[in-house]
């Protein structure tokens, strides 16, 4: 039960210090009416946006030094002396380890001004997933049952239609399903219960995909087992199922996207097999055998 539609509006320059408590976070911040620069410090994720004013106009330059595409949406309440674009609004995919460059054409001479919002989301909506078949995410030695399935209603409908609810106990390993590099974690928490304000307190990993996708595993126990920037293999130990955050019981909330936070794409459907190379049912109630027995603490 993982769910976050939380937009913040802060100064940019901000973002990133806001960003570790926050799960499943896009980011959405202003700038102050007017001004000509969002400064050196001016980044969300590891995505940073600088501005420059010449003759021609304003270039708004986004260098992506994440591991996956990102979007970026620049909304203009207001201009000054430069043209504005169709719908006021500039939407820009940023491909991983690149830059891009958003201009406005100047209208006369003189000062130049803007009032925006600047939205980032880790993840592309036109990225094409692969047709990997992914492999169970958690270990132990027994199965465990499904307890919300993809389209099951309650918090997996929507943009999170395709996640799945697995019960088990607290301290299950739980594995990766596909290898890849860690995005993002959050970790530290250790409550956790049916509370919406619990909602941004669960511990969770997000890994990033070859083909650009990212798998959650969410309501982890404190004390996760990788860190940002890491490899994983196919079935390394990530970290250990618990109840952190909005959770009424013990279980891994476990999806797949193209994005972190926006539509379409925030979860999309997968296929998953066992260790024997069998296809699991991914249905409510029916019951995942563990990948493998693997550690215990």
């Amino acid at each position: 039960m993982i769910r976050r539609a939380l937009l913040l509006f802060v100064p940019f320059r901000q973002a990133s210090r806001l960003l570790a408590p926050l799960l499943l976070v896009g980011c959405v911040v202003g700038v102050r009416p007017g001004s000509t620069a969002l400064g050196p410090e001016s980044c969300a994720w590891r995505v940073c946006i600088e501005t420059d004013d010449g003759p021609a106009g304003r270039t708004y330059e986004v260098t992506n030094d994440e591991l996956v595409p990102v979007t970026v949406v620049l909304t203009f309440r207001r201009l000054e002396n430069l043209m504005r674009p169709a719908g006021g609004r500039v939407e820009r995919i940023v491909p991983a380890g690149s830059t891009d460059r958003i201009r406005l054409q100047r209208i006369r001479s003189g000062p130049l001004g803007a009032d925006l919002a600047i939205s980032v989301d880790l993840g592309a909506s036109t990225t094409r997933p692969d047709d990997y078949v992914y492999a169970v995410p958690f270990g132990g030695s027994e199965p465990r049952p499904i307890i919300q399935a993809f389209d099951s209603g309650g918090t997996h409908a929507g943009s999170m239609r395709y996640s799945l609810d697995v019960a088990m106990p607290a301290d299950t390993t739980v594995l990766a399903a596909r290898a890849g590099v860690v995005l993002y974690l959050q970790d530290g928490f250790s409550e956790g219960r049916a509370d919406p304000e619990l909602l941004e307190r669960a511990n969770m990993v997000v890994v990033a995909h070859r083909d650009g996708s990212v798998a959650s595993y969410g309501h982890l126990a404190r004390g996760l087992e990788v860190e940002v920037g890491g490899t994983v293999a196919l079935g390394e130990l990530l970290g250990w199922s618990g109840r952190s955050g909005f959770a009424a019981r013990s279980h891994l909330h476990f999806h797949v996207g193209l994005r972190m936070l926006g539509e379409p794409g925030r979860t999309i459907p997968i296929r998953m097999a066992d260790r024997d190379g069998v296809a699991v049912d991914l249905r409510e109630g029916a019951l995942i055998h563990p990948a493998r027995v693997g550690p215990t603490r």
